[in-house]
């Protein structure tokens, strides 16, 4: 399954999640320096920017490698949040889990694996 081509649509799909992320975080960025958004509101867009990301990069490497797309959606889900996570501890979040934390990951991994078959399926 995991043969160096795939392995390479993977990162690349990845990479592309990440991309994804960045450019959505700095169009946000812009947005609040101009308009002051409460927690809940950014809440809500810190999901979107990442069901979004998972989601394009998932869909990007399923297309590619066009078979296994649960498992695909699956490792780029995990590898996205770990990515993330890592970014945040080292940008000085701290690193509790909470209750919103589990359900963030879950919805992340449930997404990556609806993403992979929704992209087998295009």
């Amino acid at each position: 399954m995991l043969n160096k081509k795939n392995t390479e649509f993977i990162v690349q799909g990845l990479l592309r999640a990440i991309i994804i992320t960045v450019i959505m975080l700095l169009i946000f960025a812009v947005i609040l320096t101009f308009k002051d958004i409460g927690e809940k509101i950014s809440s809500i867009i810190y999901l979107l920017i990442t069901i979004l990301s998972i989601m394009y990069g998932t869909i990007y490497a399923v297309r590619k490698i066009n078979k296994k797309g649960w498992l695909i959606g699956l490792v780029i889900s995990i590898m996205y949040m770990v990515i993330i996570y890592i970014i945040s501890i080292v940008s000085g979040n701290t690193l509790t889990f909470g209750t919103d934390r589990f359900i963030r990951i879950f919805l992340a991994l449930i997404l990556g694996i609806l993403s992979g078959m929704l992209g087998i399926n295009i």
